[in-house]
């Protein structure tokens, strides 16, 4: 029986950076699709796919986190926040990893990642960024409002 003090993450690669989120928010992963641009749309929304016949956005997670960007392997994590499907561009899926509320670190809020980050997970010599998904996505709302339709 999973302890109230266990999670597990979802794990993936941001340039050159491990990150995670919570599982339970992501739906699938795919490899990256056909995106197409959507005028006047923020820098770190990249377009919007079809996703089984769902428009669904496409936000630059690096841009979005001010990393640098590396063009491989790319994969797309499809989540879902309450009312809310969003995707990520990923370079490197790493899987389903099991955590203790011990092992992570909260930050500074002045760290780099500031509120996006809930800390970091430490396993063994990993250090994994936790991010903040409801930071992340109620960020990109307050930026740019849902246009009609539905992109931000």
């Amino acid at each position: 029986m999973q302890s109230e003090m266990e999670f597990e993450v979802f794990v993936f690669e941001v340039g050159g950076q491990e990150m995670a989120f919570d599982v339970e928010h992501v739906s699938m992963v795919i490899e990256k699709p056909e995106i197409t641009p959507v005028p006047r749309s923020k820098k770190t929304v990249l377009g919007v796919m079809n996703l089984r016949g769902r428009i669904v956005p496409v936000i630059d997670l690096s841009m979005l986190l001010g990393l640098e960007s590396e063009q491989q392997d790319e994969k797309i994590v499809v989540v879902n926040w309450e009312e809310m499907e969003v995707s990520f561009l990923v370079n490197r899926v790493k899987g389903v990893l099991r955590c203790d509320m011990s092992e992570v670190e909260k930050l500074h809020e002045l760290e780099r990642f500031g509120e996006k980050s809930k800390g970091i997970i430490k396993k063994g010599e990993e250090l994994i960024v936790y991010l903040n998904l409801e930071r992340i996505l109620g960020e990109l709302i307050a930026v740019g409002e849902y246009s009609s339709e539905g992109v931000w």
